[in-house]
């Protein structure tokens, strides 16, 4: 037994530092590539299932690719397990499990991806996070799927590029928010038209490559603004461009098939000039000097940040797996309200359809006020207890109208006043669809805070859920047809209705539910 003990004692005193701080983070990788799979396999389901983001695929290779080619100045200096790592793991870990407790998606993936370079400044100290700076700062901003936020923004500033273009090349064009009509046809800036995947496409290479070709931190950062702005202004030409051969030679050229190839050879062309001009002010290679190893081992009280940090690592799915499994959801029986002077409620018959899946209850309504032409229509989606899977208010593909019968001309807020005097802000959306334009207005409420922020409400949510409370959250939102009387007299009639409403309109189901008897199904 002496002899074992003093042959594992004499195999260690042998490993140098790096050894052993490669091994520390080693083992951390493959504890937090066990631990959180789930995880894991969510962020890789959206690389794959959304255009946006499959490029993504290309991102840990190339941060590895890069790592492994400044290797040598990492090791140029001792390992240093870092006590400030160990508290960013453990930051990132809380920050994980929030997620997961909320069931947010894009909060589990940051803190998945942001765990990488926490480990390293944990196990190899702030040297080695230095030169690594850039790969492992390119992996969490690019592995990350965030850019949907950008959709909305990106549609807006190609539909005023394109309209812009048109004008000024003596083109007869109109705009209507995202549409754009001129006298071939009526043309939407939709989703797809954004341009948000050239976008971020190109912003991760043009990051790429101004870390690679040049040396001066003035000539990266100008490489990525141009790599930043260029994809903007060719995604409005491009617009452009569609419109005029539509409006020049016809529709067929401009749709379809042709359409397509001509966006991709389009955007190919957009890049290949963007990377050859690059290419003329590279600066010149210089051959990096490989310093000597320094494999001295860090002091013993250090090295104990590295069972601390895998302890850490698997603290949070062991915190995630011993939470109590959410009651089955029940059912909530929804009555629309009977609100005073309008008739109503009735039956709706539009093609406006809001799209809130797993919710416990909703209901629709329609309502008429005496001697006015427009029926305003009310949805109202109620989720009880805590977000999680299939029964989450604020998730990918709830939204207060269908985009397959609908597209967004237009975004902004507006200003309400309830029954009971508070006032509200609202979002508001018009829509374009088969039945003309409509305007829609909606709020989410947390028991008895209302907002039309998306965040706000995960932060009621985690507010709520975090203190034990048993939270209720719900969408408001009403819908009329711009009709004769044009934006202004939709907004009023939505307005009217706001305030007609009982007070309850602002608190999720007060006095307008009834549950579902013991032992019904969901």
């Amino acid at each position: 037994m002496s002899r074992v003990l003093e042959t594992r004692a004499g195999a260690y005193a042998r490993m140098s530092g790096w050894t052993l701080a490669a091994l520390a983070l080693g083992i951390a990788a493959l504890v937090l590539l066990a631990g959180y799979w789930p995880t894991v396999q969510s962020l890789v389901w959206v690389w794959d299932h959304d255009g946006t983001y499959q490029y993504a695929f290309l991102i840990p290779p190339l941060s590895l690719w890069v790592a492994f080619s400044l290797r040598h100045e990492v090791r140029a200096n001792p390992p240093v397990p870092s006590f400030c790592g160990l508290l960013a793991v453990a930051g990132l870990v809380l920050l994980w499990y929030v997620g997961q407790l909320l069931d947010i998606n894009l909060v589990q993936h940051f803190a998945l991806v942001a765990l990488i370079p926490a480990l390293v400044l944990a196990c190899w100290g702030w040297r080695a996070l230095w030169v690594l700076a850039f790969p492992l700062g390119y992996l969490v901003v690019f592995a990350v799927p965030w850019g949907d936020g950008l959709v909305g923004p990106l549609q807006d500033i190609t539909a005023h590029f394109a309209v812009r273009a048109l004008e000024l090349t003596g083109t007869p064009v109109l705009m209507n928010g995202r549409e754009i009509v001129t006298p071939a046809a009526v043309w939407m800036v939709a989703d797809a038209c954004s341009g948000v995947k050239f976008f971020i496409a190109c912003c991760a290479l043009g990051c790429l490559y101004a870390y690679l070709m040049y040396q001066r931190w003035r000539k990266r950062l100008v490489f990525v603004a141009l790599a930043a702005v260029v994809p903007i202004i060719a995604n409005g030409l491009r617009v452009y461009f569609t419109i005029l051969i539509g409006d020049t030679w016809g529709l067929e050229y401009a749709t379809g098939l042709d359409h397509m190839i001509f966006g991709w050879q389009f955007f190919g062309t957009v890049l290949v000039a963007l990377l050859l001009g690059g290419w003329f002010f590279r600066d010149p290679l210089v051959a990096r000097e490989q310093p000597a190893a320094n494999d001295d081992k860090p002091a013993a009280a250090r090295m104990l940040v590295w069972p601390v940090v895998v302890a850490l690592l698997i603290a949070g799915p062991a915190w995630a797996a011993g939470l109590a499994s959410p009651a089955p959801v029940q059912a909530v029986y929804l009555v629309a309200p009977t609100v005073t002077v309008w008739d109503g409620p009735q039956t709706t018959a539009s093609d406006w359809q809001p799209a809130f899946n797993g919710a416990a209850g909703q209901v629709e309504a329609a309502y008429r006020r005496p001697g006015g032409t427009e029926v305003v229509e009310l949805f109202h989606a109620v989720y009880t207890g805590k977000p999680r899977s299939g029964h989450t208010l604020i998730t990918y593909g709830n939204r207060p109208y269908d985009p397959a019968r609908a597209q967004v001309l237009s975004s902004a807020s507006q200003s309400i006043k309830l029954a009971d005097g508070r006032s509200l802000d609202v979002e508001e959306l018009r829509l374009s669809g088969a039945e003309g334009s409509r305007l829609v207005w909606y709020w989410y409420c947390v028991d008895r805070r209302c907002t039309r922020s998306p965040m706000v409400t995960k932060l009621l949510q985690a507010r709520s859920v975090l203190g034990g409370d048993d939270t209720q959250s719900s969408v408001w939102a009403l819908s009329v047809p711009v009709g004769y009387g044009g934006i202004d007299q939709a907004r009023a009639d939505l307005r009217a209705l706001a305030l007609a409403l009982p007070a309850s309109g602002a608190e999720p189901t007060s006095g307008h539910r009834e549950h579902a008897p013991s032992g019904s199904s969901p």
